[in-house]
């Protein structure tokens, strides 16, 4: 990390995933709010999903989802509220913008999104 680098503030969590949904979506929206259904309203499929929870699990460390905890997942607040439980029960850490910018550069885009 380097001296311009900074912690995601808990406050960001809900842009920061609307923006990762938004990259990865195979349906592309302008705006991700959290209320939108991942399947329904933004086309996620099998390998969509999969590619959208391994780059979470990659941002914020977490261990592998089990099927069951990825099957809960529904709406774009769903994954707000999973890693926002993580980062109160301390079991993870929150990214700097480095390593957020990094997942973001592999969709040729960057944090905070502009725009």
């Amino acid at each position: 990390m380097s001296e311009t680098d900074v912690v995601v503030s808990p406050a960001e969590i809900p842009d920061l995933v609307c923006t990762l949904v938004r990259l990865v979506a195979p349906q592309k929206v302008d705006k991700v709010t959290p209320d939108l259904r991942l399947i329904g309203d933004l086309g996620f499929h099998s390998l969509a999903l999969a590619e959208l929870g391994f780059t979470i699990e990659d941002l914020f460390k977490l261990e592998a989802m089990t099927p069951e905890v990825a099957m809960s997942l529904e709406r774009v607040e769903d994954i707000v509220r999973l890693i926002g439980g993580h980062v109160e029960d301390g079991s993870i850490s929150l990214p700097d913008t480095f390593e957020v910018n990094s997942i973001c550069a592999r969709y040729g885009a960057s944090w905070p999104a502009q725009g």
